[in-house]
């Protein structure tokens, strides 16, 4: 139904407010949902997103993602919000690397939009985070298993030196084909794809064993440190280094 329905907009008006916030997204223990003024100051979030910082969901009101986050992931956070505000557009399905408590990484596919006060200017925004993991929780959506052995094979050989073209051929496709189909399904493509499946295996050894960071970017196929900590820092914002300083503290 278009919002612009004068039954839809009747009916909302009566509502009381914050019933789809807290009833639908409570009940969604995998959807993390949020909501934010245009200073980026938390107005809402649900239990999912509060857990997944080990806090209740009240105390994290007033907060903001550089309050929450590691400076430099906070500012990728801040910058993909305002870039919601200023054009008034959405933002759909982000695949996004998030650490877990305790440790550990999720695959998340998040999606932002706009909200707009009676003025039609734009007050915040707000934004749902679902978990697409690879190998564990929830299984992919039926469009991406599509896929699903290639995704596979590439997380099984992580250290190899895969190239784009090998794997279309395995796919029986085109590289095009294979490019088109990576970015219709996962909103990326095969050879970004790649690198943040090295990156999360990377992460999870960072926190779970006392490799040296030369090791780690050895063992998932990288010549040279520096391009582990350049691809690194593409994923996480942050060096292999501080990723692990931070988490471990």
């Amino acid at each position: 139904m278009n919002p612009s329905d004068s039954r839809f907009s009747d009916f909302t008006r009566r509502l009381q407010p914050g019933q789809i916030a807290l009833g639908l997204f409570e009940a969604l223990p995998d959807v993390m949902f949020w909501m934010k003024d245009v200073a980026g100051v938390i107005v809402f979030v649900n239990r999912a997103y509060a857990q997944l910082l080990q806090r209740k969901p009240e105390e994290l009101i007033g907060e903001t993602d550089e309050s929450l986050f590691p400076p430099t992931m906070a500012q990728f956070f801040r910058e993909d919000d305002e870039a919601v505000i200023r054009s008034s557009e959405p933002l759909h399905n982000k695949l996004e690397l998030v650490t877990r408590p305790g440790g550990g990484i999720e695959w998340r596919m998040t999606s932002k939009i706009p909200l707009f006060g009676k003025n039609q200017h734009v007050l915040g925004t707000a934004g749902v985070s679902r978990r697409l993991e690879h190998g564990e929780g929830p299984p992919l959506p039926t469009p991406h298993r599509a896929i699903s052995v290639l995704i596979d094979q590439i997380h099984q050989n992580l250290g190899a030196d895969l190239k784009v073209p090998l794997l279309a051929k395995q796919a029986g496709m085109s590289v095009s084909s294979l490019e088109r189909r990576f970015r219709k399904y996962l909103g990326t493509t095969p050879r970004q794809y790649l690198v943040r499946a090295r990156i999360a295996a990377a992460c999870e050894q960072l926190l779970s064993t006392t490799l040296s960071v030369g090791q780690i970017a050895s063992a998932l196929g990288y010549q040279e440190h520096a391009s582990f900590t350049r691809a690194f820092i593409s994923v996480m914002h942050m060096s292999p280094k501080d990723y692990r300083a931070f988490y471990r503290e």
